[in-house]
């Protein structure tokens, strides 16, 4: 299944939650957006406005300047509290 990655692309897009990254899997780009959007527990369409890049083997590398990753609790991979150690209110 093809992984995105959604961003924040212009600084007014910035969220104050520190929302600015999201990468999720679905079957196209708006799947895969729901997906990251009901993770992080955002009403629908919160994050429509993103910029959205298809992680390929093409992909430049990049870094997130910021805190580390937050994933959920049902994995092992990242970090499961971000800011002020909250958990993700989709999880």
């Amino acid at each position: 299944m093809p992984l995105f990655a959604f961003y924040a692309d212009r600084p007014e897009k910035h969220r104050s939650d520190g929302v600015n990254l999201l990468v999720a899997n679905g079957t196209d780009a708006e799947a895969a957006r729901a997906v990251g959007t009901a993770l992080v527990g955002l009403t629908p369409g919160t994050l429509d406005a993103f910029a959205v890049v298809e992680l390929t083997d093409a992909t430049p590398p990049f870094v997130v300047q910021g805190h580390p990753p937050v994933g959920g609790r049902a994995q092992t991979t990242w970090p499961t509290q971000g800011r002020a150690g909250a958990r993700l209110a989709g999880d």
